[in-house]
């Protein structure tokens, strides 16, 4: 069963009941090695190939993900890519973690725009998607008022397989408060559910990590003597504290600003795909660009990529002197060298590199950009320039770092890069 309640109490017009139907084991499991009244097996040997046949599908566990931070310095594309990514993953539900819009305006027609832009993202996920407001959201009182025409509550909970799941509004009011009215409505709800199986808290700010007093503490206090987690936003960097021995989870971003500088700064793009067991909630950070569809190499790119993958797109020729060089010859003069670029793909191949220059020898031109057509060929000549001849052995090695991009429809750009060393 599924329930919904409003902010204030519970309506018999405010509650939601959805049934699922749902195909049950016989006598509700079966015994490690017994196949279950779903199961069909054709192995008539003594011994099987598969440990066991308990399959792990017990109906009261389910899966969920969190999306978090979009915006605070938004990265176009990103989110949208989350949206696809997590219709994919095909969760029952979403829940967010607020900042969903970019916010901070008072006026009406910038604020309409923003939630119709972001309704359009949330139109394509094929699974409901559960709001919570962030600061971006819930900037002022102007936007503390939409919220409530768009969504009705700022703070609301539903059960879900005798979970309680927890939305609050770390804007009430704005900025960075949980009103005394909040306060008294978790504790009317937690009083009203003190058997359920876990409770689960979603707000934006993580604010059992503020020094000052923002009226979390009370809500706490509420919750300490149950079994409970707290998943946050706000911060753009991931960190898992522990409180009262449960887990309050701050995640890194869904495309809101961030340097991504990976795990050991908690600096990435993902959302978080959470299981709920008997034992409590189990939660698998995943990282966005690493969550792909079938797509992620068909054969036409493998195909595309041959010549390049094989060394044949971007050759570097050997360096010819400006003047007769012999194998003992102790000086340097200055060369020439020819970088020879071949296209053998049908779609177009984007060509960058960047020469390095050392004290001793100046390479122009430092740096190089192309786009080859379909099926072609182009050289590039790279001078090394000396004010004087050098000595040989005082020669420093000279660099260049290059790489080519092949764009396809409806997956990132593939990039193949590589190093020259002369």
């Amino acid at each position: 069963m599924f329930a919904f309640a409003a902010e204030k109490r519970w309506l018999p017009t405010s509650i939601i009941v959805l049934s699922f139907g749902l195909m049950l084991l016989a006598n509700g499991c079966s015994s490690p090695g017994q196949p279950t009244s779903h199961t069909r097996v054709a192995v008539d040997s003594e011994v099987k190939p598969w440990s066991h046949l308990a399959f792990n599908n017990k109906p009261d566990n389910f899966q969920f993900v969190v999306v978090s931070d979009r915006t605070g310095g938004a990265r176009p594309g990103v989110f949208e890519d989350g949206v696809r990514k997590v219709n994919l993953l095909q969760p029952e539900f979403v829940m967010s973690v607020g900042d969903l819009i970019q916010g901070g305006t008072r006026d009406l027609e910038v604020i309409e725009a923003q939630w119709r832009e972001f309704q359009s993202f949330v139109e394509q996920l094929q699974m409901p998607f559960f709001f919570v407001p962030g600061n971006h959201d819930i900037s002022n009182e102007v936007m503390a008022e939409e919220w409530v025409k768009r969504f009705g509550q700022p703070y609301y909970h539903f059960l879900y397989r005798n979970v309680l799941f927890l939305c609050l509004n770390t804007e009430d009011p704005p900025p960075t408060k949980m009103s005394a009215a909040q306060r008294d409505y978790v504790a009317r709800v937690l009083m009203e559910h003190p058997k359920v199986r876990w409770t689960l808290v979603f707000m934006h700010k993580p604010l059992w990590d503020y020094e000052e007093d923002t009226g979390w503490r009370a809500i706490e206090d509420l919750l300490r003597d149950r079994q409970h987690t707290v998943i946050a936003g706000h911060r753009h960097n991931y960190t898992k504290f522990e409180r009262n021995n449960q887990s309050y989870i701050v995640l890194a971003t869904t495309g809101g600003g961030s340097q991504l500088r990976g795990r050991a700064f908690g600096e990435f793009d993902q959302v978080a795909w959470v299981t709920m067991t008997d034992q409590g909630p189990l939660l698998a950070n995943l990282y966005l660009d690493g969550i792909w569809d079938e797509n992620v190499r068909t054969e036409k790119m493998a195909r595309t990529m041959r010549s390049a993958l094989a060394g044949k797109a971007v050759m570097m020729e050997q360096m010819f002197t400006n003047a007769l060089f012999r194998a003992t010859s102790t000086t340097f003069p200055g060369a020439t060298a020819q970088v020879r670029l071949a296209n053998d793909a049908d779609l177009p191949m984007k060509f960058s590199a960047r020469f390095h220059s050392t004290e001793q020898v100046h390479v122009k031109p430092a740096q190089v950009e192309r786009v080859l057509a379909p099926r072609s060929r182009e050289t590039i000549e790279v001078r090394f320039e000396v004010s004087q001849p050098l000595p040989v052995k005082d020669l420093s090695l000279l660099t260049a770092e290059w790489s080519v991009i092949y764009e396809f429809p409806e997956v990132a750009p593939v990039e193949i890069a590589g190093k020259h060393v002369w």
